[in-house]
């Protein structure tokens, strides 16, 4: 237990190192103001009719959200259910993939000055649960997860910091176990740094993370371990290109490549190691845009996604291995 304690201390210690170096490093830059007099040039450009004029601006949007609460659902099937790089979908001599369907509905409160609050619960089925849990049972609902979270926007403390921080706990149920080894719980901590408005327009956005989890409850080859992972995104909106802004169903696209590294600390196996290097490509498609969804009826978006784990770490004398997964899927949400 001391040597978590450690673990965790240091983790903190190097996040706020970090905050502070990108601080520092982001000075008085103003490198982006260029770009940003280039596309309010392209803009007034776009603006004007064909003879040099200044077009009409369109109307202004009137609705405005009565209240500071979000709500969201999302539905996903896939191929596997790959959870920190082990397949909790797959059995010896399954041969046919059965597909997996997971479903989050969430809800949001926006403090203002406070940051936000959200809640969510997210459900896991699989047609073949009973050979994958051991259990016999009528029942395909594998897992629910109930996610409690406290998000602030460090920026509005300093404006040289544009990082997110987020708390939240996280508990862990498995409906076909009773006892201790039907629930399980976490508590994380992560960031999330804006690097282009730290760096300029100008700089190719990775939208970097880092998260570090903590168990509580004893799941760990260490009684209690840790997780941590870091990752990159970044978005292409179709919308945003010359060529392709113009074109139906194009236009509405967004591409996001994104990587992510994970380290386990004391959970499958004792010891610090790396775990998965996850390569992860997701094609975007906002329908309520394409459709001309109202506002105020929230929006639904479209999602097909493919998934590559690659298992850094060998095999472990703890309770899981990790392997080389390949998985896809599509979803659709909404949100509010």
């Amino acid at each position: 237990m001391n040597t978590i304690n450690r673990i965790t201390v240091l983790f903190l210690i190097a996040l706020v190192g970090a905050v502070g170096f990108c601080s520092a490093a982001r000075g008085d830059d103003t490198g982006g103001s260029n770009a940003t007099a280039w596309l309010a040039a392209l803009d007034e450009k776009i603006g004007e009719t064909a003879d040099g004029t200044a077009a009409s601006p369109a109307k202004a949007e009137g609705w405005k959200k009565p209240i500071p609460i979000g709500l969201y659902l999302d539905y996903t099937v896939a191929t596997d259910y790959i959870w920190r790089g082990i397949n909790l979908s797959e059995f010896r001599g399954e041969g046919r993939e059965k597909l997996n369907h997971q479903m989050t509905a969430g809800v949001n409160y926006d403090t203002g000055d406070f940051g936000t609050i959200d809640f969510s619960v997210w459900f896991e089925w699989y047609g073949a649960n009973d050979n994958t849990s051991g259990v016999n049972s009528d029942g395909n609902l594998q897992e629910v997860d109930y996610t409690i979270s406290w998000t602030y926007d460090l920026s509005k403390l300093c404006e040289k910091v544009p990082v997110e921080l987020t708390l939240g706990w996280i508990g862990y149920d498995f409906p076909q176990f009773s006892d201790d080894p039907g629930f399980t719980n976490e508590y994380f901590i992560a960031l999330a740094l804006d690097d282009q408005t730290l760096l300029g327009e100008k700089w190719f956005a990775l939208n970097p993370t880092l998260t570090y989890y903590q168990d509580l409850d004893d799941v760990g080859a260490l009684g209690q371990g840790s997780w941590m992972e870091f990752g990159i995104s970044h978005e292409f909106e179709l919308a945003k290109c010359p060529k392709m802004g113009k074109i139906p169903v194009i236009k509405d696209l967004t591409i996001t490549p994104s990587f992510a590294l994970s380290m386990d600390i004391g959970y499958i196996d004792s010891g610090t190691r790396l775990a998965a290097a996850q390569y992860g490509l997701d094609v975007g498609y906002d329908l309520g845009k394409a459709l001309g969804l109202p506002e105020q009826y929230g929006s639904v978006s479209l999602t097909g996604f493919l998934k590559y784990s690659d298992a850094v770490a060998d095999n472990s004398s703890g309770f899981a291995n990790l392997n080389d997964e390949f998985w896809g899927g599509f979803s659709v949400g909404w949100e509010w």
